[in-house]
């Protein structure tokens, strides 16, 4: 069996997800501003940007913006007229993403939403129903966040999660984030209002589509 590899990302980054200027600008300059290096990799953005145009996409949620690459990878992916709201607790990290937004030429799909994400969220509940939700954020609140977009998705909405294999500790590792990880692959996997798998590129992403109206269940 052929393994996922540096050499095969390389592959598939060169061929399906060359970086323009923009996105190279959004990660130097997130570098320079002393953000952590926990932003997504080309080729999991490009699925990201696939899966968006694949639902059609005009009203989508991302927890944890960061500094707005995966927000340009999303919004780049959405259907005309469509608009992300993406949700972020650092107010420093909000203002470098609206930068950035703006010089990828997508400010109009975008919007910037300050706060913690479990305050924020019930606001954002009046614009539902979602076609897609991408959560990158704190691994302790996974769970709410899921619960929160199986909710508030349409059927056949998509609900994405980073780092599913906790930096390749989701196996065999005993530290929390393994711990948390290995738990909400399980609870993803064996929910009945979703046909779920993990994208295995990058640090893993979980994937969901919505077949089922929720029950009302909630974090």
């Amino acid at each position: 069996m052929v393994t996922y590899n540096e050499a095969l990302s390389r592959y598939v980054t060169n061929h399906f997800a060359v970086e323009d200027e923009a996105l190279l600008r959004v990660r130097r300059r997130m570098a320079e501003h002393g953000l952590p290096a926990i932003h997504i990799q080309p080729e999991e953005g490009r699925f990201l940007q696939v899966v968006a145009r694949a639902c059609g996409a005009r009203r989508a949620v991302e927890v944890g913006t960061l500094g707005g690459y995966s927000a340009i990878w999303i919004a780049r992916g959405m259907v005309p007229g469509g608009v992300l709201y993406t949700v972020e607790r650092d107010p420093q990290h909000a203002r470098l993403a609206r930068e950035h937004v703006v010089e990828a030429h997508v400010p109009a799909r975008v919007e910037v939403w300050e706060g913690d994400a479990r305050d924020v969220l019930p606001e954002l509940s009046g614009k539902a129903p979602f076609d897609l939700v991408f959560i990158d954020a704190d691994k302790q609140d996974y769970r709410f966040y899921y619960e929160w977009a199986v909710t508030h998705l349409r059927v056949g909405g998509v609900v994405a999660a980073h780092n599913a294999f906790a930096h390749g500790r989701v196996v065999k590792g005993d530290d929390e984030i393994a711990r948390l990880m290995r738990a909400f692959n399980a609870l993803v996997a064996a929910d009945g209002r979703v046909v779920s798998t993990v994208f295995p590129a990058g640090d893993g992403m979980v994937v969901a589509v919505k077949v089922a109206e929720a029950d009302g269940a909630g974090a």
